[in-house]
């Protein structure tokens, strides 16, 4: 298995000590610390995101990267991609075309767009916002796919929110041929959607896998039928990855197979567990 470390959570972290007044050179020193941790578990890889592009700038991330032997799997950028502004769209769809240029220079050939909930999600109707997100979604991936980059974009934990079903990524995937999915194991499932089936259904169009643990908690995500879930330590939740790796595995998949990694505490010794019971399967 080729893994990637999702570390977005940690980065937070760096963020939040910025804000209390860490100086940057800490910070930085911290992210260094963090990509050599990973390549010690013996992670090849990780994700990055377009906020560490902006908060450390390009060069320094490339060398951090290459002092660990670590590649870019993928470059994620957030955004409110389904917004129903034709204004705003453009500006949106403007942004993310550079970054996938961005991904040229990091060196990856991948890039994530990662759907943000909107503030006025509710003064329009699904079809409004599916129709803004095709629109907002078909020149990046057609840019991406004029210059040997894949773009892709993930199934979504909340229900508020486009992307959260099968129903809604069918439209899309539909809508713009060249752009590809990336399949979150756990995310499905708060529509109560069987996450083996969902990966059945689209598989042809799978470049990337994310793998999330998923639990019933008292507070997190809401579900379809009101409970709440939140992120699981691998191998603890509901998620099947024993038949889920098999299967993946079986149809020669060869991408990245992501550790979301959504914890606290000693988080390298909880990355190194989730790989050890990935790891047997």
């Amino acid at each position: 298995m080729k893994y990637s470390l999702m570390t977005i959570s940690m980065l937070f972290e760096m963020l939040g000590g910025l804000k209390k007044g860490i100086p940057i050179k800490k910070v930085k020193q911290k992210y260094r610390s963090m990509l050599r941790q990973t390549a010690e578990l013996g992670i090849p890889a990780v994700e990055v995101t377009t906020l560490e592009l902006k908060l450390f700038g390009m060069d320094f991330v490339k060398t951090a990267l290459k002092e660990n032997h670590l590649e870019p799997a993928c470059l994620i950028h957030l955004a409110q991609y389904a917004a129903v502004d034709f204004g705003m769209s453009r500006e949106i769809a403007s942004k993310a075309i550079g970054h996938v240029q961005d991904a040229i220079e990091l060196g990856t050939s991948n890039v994530m767009l990662a759907l943000m909930a909107q503030p006025d999600a509710k003064e329009y109707s699904n079809q409004q916002k599916r129709n803004a997100l095709i629109s907002c979604i078909k020149p990046i991936a057609r840019f991406g796919a004029g210059h040997g980059i894949t773009v892709s974009v993930g199934d979504t934990p909340n229900l508020s929110a486009l992307l959260c079903d099968s129903v809604d990524t069918s439209i899309l995937l539909n809508g713009v041929t060249e752009l590809k999915l990336i399949y979150d194991t756990g995310n499905i499932m708060l529509q109560k959607e069987d996450p083996l089936t969902y990966y059945r259904h689209f598989k042809d169009r799978i470049s990337h896998v994310h793998l999330k643990d998923m639990m019933y908690a008292e507070s997190g995500d809401s579900t379809a039928d009101g409970r709440k879930m939140t992120a699981a330590p691998h191998g603890e939740g509901l998620v099947d990855f024993p038949n889920i790796l098999k299967e993946l595995r079986a149809d020669g998949y060869d991408g990245y197979l992501v550790i979301e990694y959504v914890g606290s505490g000693d988080h390298f010794a909880n990355i190194r567990r989730a790989k050890e019971y990935l790891d047997q399967y």
